[in-house]
């Protein structure tokens, strides 16, 4: 990596205290497609952004790389205090990834044998919390998102906007720093849309969480902090889209 890079990312810790993700130089090409030219993006704790652009231009691309999912031919991703994650090896960047990051996709992965509750402490099973504080951990967010009465149902019976609000609560579970969503409403309805919506500005609000969204839903980019456009392989601002 550019040392002068190296050091602009190091300083970036003591001028940005409530940064919650840093990428710089992000450069991605697949063939002669250029799909992120150097692409530079800053996400605040407690802030809603989305990234917004035509299919194909790079979106899912982007976020991966800044999620640590995917990395990228050039540049450096810095998750709060962990300066260039793309430094890191396997298993480091996994355990990182885990203690900072939750995630929320289009189509949510639940395991259909297992309770919603069972499913939402997940990430924590993994992260060998014992079982009893697991589930406890995972009956409160699910309560604060109004799902209790849901807790021990299977998948199979919810609706997919319950389904999705679920797989919120989950990407809470481990206390993140940063939440990561692709297409988060890509298969919803607008009434579930609109829920979905509200569940992300309000985890952002209350619990200071940096929220990145990928979308084409333009419900979504309205209620967002910032919204920026992909295009080219390069992010244009489209400015503030919620007044604070």
């Amino acid at each position: 990596m550019n040392d002068s890079l190296e050091v602009e990312l190091n300083g970036m810790h003591t001028t940005s205290p409530r940064t919650a993700l840093v990428g710089r130089r992000l450069c991605q090409s697949f063939g002669t497609r250029h799909l992120l030219r150097g692409v530079d993006l800053d996400l605040h704790q407690g802030e809603v952004l989305s990234v917004v652009g035509v299919s194909g231009s790079g979106k899912s691309t982007l976020l991966y790389a800044l999620a640590g999912l995917r990395k990228p031919q050039e540049g450096v991703v810095t998750w709060g205090e962990h300066a260039n994650i793309w430094s890191l090896k396997e298993p480091d960047i996994t355990l990182v990834r885990r203690a900072t990051c939750g995630f929320v996709f289009q189509f949510p992965a639940f395991l259909d044998d297992l309770t919603v509750a069972a499913n939402v402490a997940i990430p924590l099973v993994i992260s060998a919390t014992k079982t009893r504080r697991a589930r406890e951990r995972a009956l409160t967010c699910l309560d604060r998102f109004g799902l209790g009465p849901l807790t021990e149902k299977y998948p199979s019976t919810l609706s997919s906007g319950e389904l999705q609000r679920a797989s919120i609560a989950r990407a809470l579970t481990m206390h993140p720093s940063i939440v990561f969503c692709d297409e988060p409403t890509g298969a919803l309805d607008e009434k579930n849309s609109g829920m979905v919506v509200a569940e992300l500005r309000r985890i952002a609000e209350e619990f200071d969480v940096g929220v990145l969204i990928v979308t084409h839903d333009p419900a979504v980019s309205a209620a967002s902090d910032r919204v920026l456009r992909l295009e080219q392989g390069r992010l244009i601002g489209e400015g503030q889209a919620v007044c604070g």
